[in-house]
């Protein structure tokens, strides 16, 4: 997340943004305010809401809708009006609507967003405003960059964040998969991977949990292990004797290893029959639709896989 601190000073308190880059934190100045009360009200909601919108990014299917919420959000402070309204973030059609990233920011821009800025002068919502099209344009870019296996080129952008646990409110840290998915990659791969390296983590885990929900989706059973980190599949047959198991692993071997490239190939193993006969299915991309369903079957495809990419349109820096 880019994270929102006040600097005080006699008669003013100045709101800085930081971020971390590959050797040390950036931070720019973005407003000032004259009540130091105020501006840390300010600080908080925007990395309440930097914080949702990046684990969002990563991990959640409802990443589109929280961008859109705030790009209503940035229209409001570059518009006219004085009082900036509450921004709804409908999330019926998405499937990670309930976690929390997401249900946080739409209490962050229904109530807690407008309350901290409809008090300011034009000039600061101008300023709020330049700041969170800055950062939604970051993290649109990251997802982009980060997909084909590359750092960013730059030290100062703030991908070098994407798919880290955060701070203020844990995001990552504990739960199950989606809402705990940056903690499950620490404890998968360490604590020390570059950007590139959480991102191909990072599809891994979308895919784990993926293919169990699809699993459920079709009247299976399904569950995510984490050592190894696994998904466990029982496909329905019709004597319940003859159930299909299958696992799909992060990678090769029995345990999670630090040493284990994030971009190793998933691998899927089926067993079968009394006594359990194993076969190797193959290993594939975590990306390749086409691929899981031809081993597994057309079921993979009930529910879809969450690329990473920002489908709505995002703010725009001017």
């Amino acid at each position: 997340m880019t994270s929102y601190s006040v600097l005080r000073s006699a008669q003013r308190a100045t709101i800085l943004a930081t971020w971390p880059g590959p050797w040390f934190d950036h931070s720019a100045n973005i407003t000032t305010l004259g009540d130091s009360e105020q501006a840390a009200y300010l600080a908080s909601v925007l990395t309440r809401l930097s914080e949702d919108s990046w684990d969002a990014a990563a991990f959640l299917d409802a990443s589109p809708a929280l961008e859109l919420g705030i790009s209503l959000l940035v229209q409001q402070l570059r518009g006219p009006a004085d009082k900036i309204e509450p921004v709804a973030m409908p999330g019926d059609d998405y499937r990670h609507a309930g976690q929390w990233s997401f249900t946080d920011a739409r209490e962050v821009l229904a109530s807690e967003a407008p309350a901290a800025l409809g008090a300011l002068t034009r000039p600061q919502r101008l300023t709020v405003a330049d700041e969170l099209a800055a950062d939604a344009a970051e993290r649109a870019s990251a997802a982009q960059v980060l997909s084909s296996g590359n750092d960013p080129e730059s030290e100062y952008s703030r991908a070098w964040q994407m798919c880290e646990v955060t701070r203020t409110l844990r995001n990552g840290q504990v739960g199950p998969l989606p809402e705990g998915a940056a903690g499950w990659l620490v404890r998968s791969w360490g604590p020390d991977l570059g950007p590139a390296e959480r991102w191909a983590a990072r599809d891994r885990l979308v895919r784990i949990e993926q293919l169990v929900a699809a699993c459920k989706a079709h009247g299976g059973r399904a569950g995510t292990q984490d050592d190894p980190l696994l998904a466990h599949l029982v496909l329905p047959r019709p004597r319940p004797q003859e159930d299909e198991v299958i696992y799909v692993s992060a990678h090769q071997g029995t345990r999670n290893s630090w040493g284990t490239s994030p971009a190793t190939a998933m691998t899927v193993t089926s067993y079968r029959g009394q006594p359990s006969q194993q076969t190797d299915l193959g290993e594939l991309d975590p990306r390749d639709d086409d691929g899981f369903a031809r081993i597994l079957g057309q079921w993979t495809r009930q529910v879809p896989f969450w690329p990473g990419c920002q489908a709505a349109s995002v703010p725009s820096s001017p």
